[in-house]
Formats: structure tokens, C-alpha cells, sequence
């Protein structure tokens, strides 16, 4: 995925900032389909090593996101916790 051909929210997910729901973006969305070991049919996956390539030049503004990914914790942390 170019992370550039997107917004961040588009990307990350966003607060709606009148009712507080959060809405998942698309990387939070290919991440937790990868944390629940499913394919797009429900079906559990078999290979284990799975690869999400963020293709495209590397911008701070959405490379910040990704910074708590490559600490020591190795978990990503985004606004919805």
C-alpha cells in the first residue's frame, strides 16, 4: 500500500470528534485481520509469516504512527488504543 495516496485517516482511522466513535483505517484493518489469522473469507490462515509492504517514500507524518512498531515493545499504538 502507498501510504501516500491516502489521508491519514483514510490510513490510521480517525475520532469523530462529534459522537467519539472510532473508525478504523486501513492499515488498523489489514492489521487486525492479520492478529485474527483469517483470509477475506473467514477461513483460518495456515502460513504464518505474513508481510504488510508500505510502498512509496518514506513521510514523517506517517512514518510517526509507525515509530512505537519498531521500539523495543514492537506494538503499535494509534489513538484508539
Amino acid at each position: 500500500m502507498n501510504p501516500k495516496s491516502i489521508t491519514m485517516a483514510e490510513l490510521y482511522g480517525e475520532m469523530d470528534k462529534d459522537t467519539g466513535e472510532w473508525t478504523n483505517g486501513l492499515a488498523a484493518d489489514v492489521f487486525d485481520k492479520f492478529v485474527k489469522n483469517q483470509d477475506e473469507n473467514g477461513r483460518k490462515r495456515t502460513d504464518l509469516n505474513n508481510w504488510i509492504v508500505f510502498d512509496g517514500p518514506v513521510d514523517a507524518l506517517w512514518i510517526e504512527n509507525l515509530n512505537t512498531v519498531l521500539d523495543d515493545n514492537m506494538t503499535l499504538c494509534l489513538s484508539n488504543g
